[in-house]
């Protein structure tokens, strides 16, 4: 395999930013006068056909394996074709960039076989004082299609032991860890060992951060489904792009419609789906640095 080319560069007053034409992968996003938000591996391997691992993802027409499971690769092949670039801008107060993907991108028959429905996405990139991120999915087909979709967000925390996830009270949830549908959110999440759920839930959602003195507020539009994941040290031991210490570095908090809350899609309809991270500043934990 080649090396990925170089990530396109972004910048203007309120930010800088990064992304990967390879499934418009956004890899960094850095306001002014904040610590990176984004986390991305150091191990990751950046080859043409091979998801990175961090950043911003983007998971489609399938999550996992598919709602219905069997799916290859794991969370669809959007996120290892090359996306076309439609425009970039910038100003002072943020740049942009908007991407294309279509069916005729889709050029492996094995993926053609699992979805072979005529598509075409855009994805709205705007680096500002907050990261947004809008995924626009439209029907271009004569049958009505079923897909899933996901910002598979890495964030940057000083230690995911330390850190709590607010916005998520009383929200129903699949534990894919425990493998159960029926778990209810009780206050806040704490994570304590490897986690995989997948939320019923639209709300807007905080990481409170003590070790690097900050909240990071997430709103989605258009989001039936927050997912939360971290796969603990076990796991990200198993993991060569993760590896045996960066599991405390980050934690996934993802705007999704996938499973029961897949979007279905009549032909020449649109769903647009977004998603948008602040970063509020708070009082750090004086026993620890920012990493």
């Amino acid at each position: 395999m080649s090396r990925l080319p170089d990530p396109r560069p972004f910048s203007c007053a309120a930010a800088t930013g990064a992304v990967y034409d390879q499934g418009a992968h956004v890899t960094d996003w850095i306001p002014r006068g904040q610590a990176p938000v984004l986390w991305l591996s150091p191990s990751t391997a950046l080859e043409t056909g091979t998801p990175v691992r961090g950043g911003v993802p983007i998971c489609f027409p399938w999550f996992a394996d598919g709602a219905a499971g069997g799916r290859a690769p794991k969370h669809g092949f959007a996120r290892t074709l090359p996306w076309h670039v439609e425009s970039r801008e910038s100003s002072d107060h943020e740049a942009v960039v908007v991407y294309r993907l279509t069916d005729e991108d889709v050029t492996d028959p094995a993926h053609r076989e699992q979805f072979p429905y005529r598509f075409e996405a855009y994805y709205v990139v705007r680096f500002g004082t907050e990261l947004s991120l809008e995924l626009s999915i439209t029907n271009t087909d004569d049958r009505a299609f079923d897909v899933e979709e996901a910002l598979h967000a890495y964030l940057v925390v000083g230690d995911v032991r330390k850190i709590r996830v607010e916005g998520l009270d009383g929200a129903g949830y699949r534990d894919k860890v425990l493998d159960r549908d029926d778990c209810v959110q009780e206050g806040a999440l704490h994570l304590e060992g490897e986690t995989d759920r997948v939320y019923r839930s639209d709300a807007e959602v905080s990481v409170v951060d003590p070790v690097l003195g900050r909240v990071l507020r997430i709103r989605k539009e258009n989001s039936r489904n927050t997912v939360v994941w971290n796969p603990w040290a076990e796991q990200a031991a198993a993991m060569s792009d993760i590896g045996a210490d960066g599991w405390t570095d980050f934690v996934c908090v993802e705007g999704a419609n996938v499973q029961a809350e897949a979007v279905h899609l009549e032909p020449d309809e649109t769903h647009t789906m977004a998603y948008r991270v602040a970063v509020e500043a708070t009082e750090q934990d004086p026993g620890r640095s920012p990493a």
